[in-house]
């Protein structure tokens, strides 16, 4: 039997410096971050930091520019309020638990964007507050400050709605958790929230800096992949005769077909090494694309 440490600690960064630390290597499964601290970590500037993605993360209906949210799996407000319920009836019980796990959203699912964030359960004991959560997966480096502060946000609703602990454990359990610094958190980039009259007009217009923001936003490691975006400005930009070089179209086909090539790909295989080398051709290919535009910018 393995009996589990907590980590004590005085600042939530170190959770997020362990588990980098630890991914540093590759991915690494059955990762565990335990940690007791002080309520009054709810509060710091860490969470300060990170709060607006989190509330964005805890909506019911997800935002625009996110693919879905953790609140909308469990029901919102409801869902907390729910927990809020449990704890005051009964606050070293069982049931008062967060749950995003439903088997209909995986069967079927290929690699359609669905939640990593599974549970989140608590507890009152003797004065120590109980929070434990399991992930599917987790990228450590961009993703999880917004999950530590998703849980300081709840912990906080705690302390102001049932009573507040003199402690807070907290466990986090990720089946596999990964290190990727271009991992985009599952944010729409902005070309592909837009409508295809919108990009049109852009693309018309020769509005070269708005093309390149655009590019720019598609060369973040994305775990959905959309490719709609590209396919609207590419048709604009083969319907605007002359105003954009050869080489730029050029690029920019190709560069939507290794995009195409590696959703296919993440359909059959969710292992990155698989699609690494396809990923860096395509990142050139829109590098190259940006140049060209650049060229265009400076009339060379």
């Amino acid at each position: 039997m393995v009996t589990l440490q907590y980590r004590s600690i005085t600042a939530l960064d170190t959770i997020i410096d362990d588990a980098t630390n630890a991914c540093g290597s590759g991915p690494v499964h059955n990762l565990i971050l335990a940690y007791e601290f002080s309520p009054d970590l709810v509060h710091s500037q860490f969470v300060k930091l990170y709060e607006e993605k989190a509330r964005e993360w805890q909506k019911n209906p997800a935002p625009p520019n996110l693919f879905f949210s953790h609140g909308e799996y469990f029901h919102g407000e409801a869902g907390i309020q729910y927990v809020l319920k449990e704890l005051k009836a009964k606050s070293s019980g069982r049931r008062a638990l967060l749950s995003l796990a439903n088997m209909d959203t995986f069967m079927g699912s290929g690699d359609r964007a669905v939640p990593s964030f599974l549970i989140a359960q608590f507890a009152i004991e003797s004065d120590v507050l109980y929070v434990t959560e399991y992930f599917r997966a987790i990228e450590v480096g961009g993703f999880l400050p917004i999950n530590v502060t998703e849980a300081a946000l709840l912990i906080r609703r705690i302390i102001e709605e049932v009573r507040r602990p003199l402690l807070v454990r907290l466990v986090m359990l990720a089946f596999q958790a990964h290190l990727t610094p271009t991992f985009h958190c599952l944010e729409r980039a902005s070309v592909d929230m837009l409508k295809g009259g919108e990009i049109g007009v852009s693309v018309a217009q020769g509005k070269t800096a708005q093309l390149i923001e655009w590019l720019e936003g598609k060369k973040v490691f994305e775990s959905e992949i959309d490719t709609r975006g590209l396919e609207e400005v590419l048709a604009a930009v083969k319907s605007s005769g002359d105003q954009y070089s050869p080489g730029f179209r050029s690029k920019l086909d190709q560069l939507l077909i290794a995009l195409v090539e590696i959703k296919k790909m993440r359909n059959s295989s969710s292992l990155e090494s698989t699609i690494t080398i396809h990923r860096e051709k395509y990142v050139e290919l829109v590098d190259s694309a940006i140049a060209e535009l650049r060229r265009k910018l400076s009339g060379t």
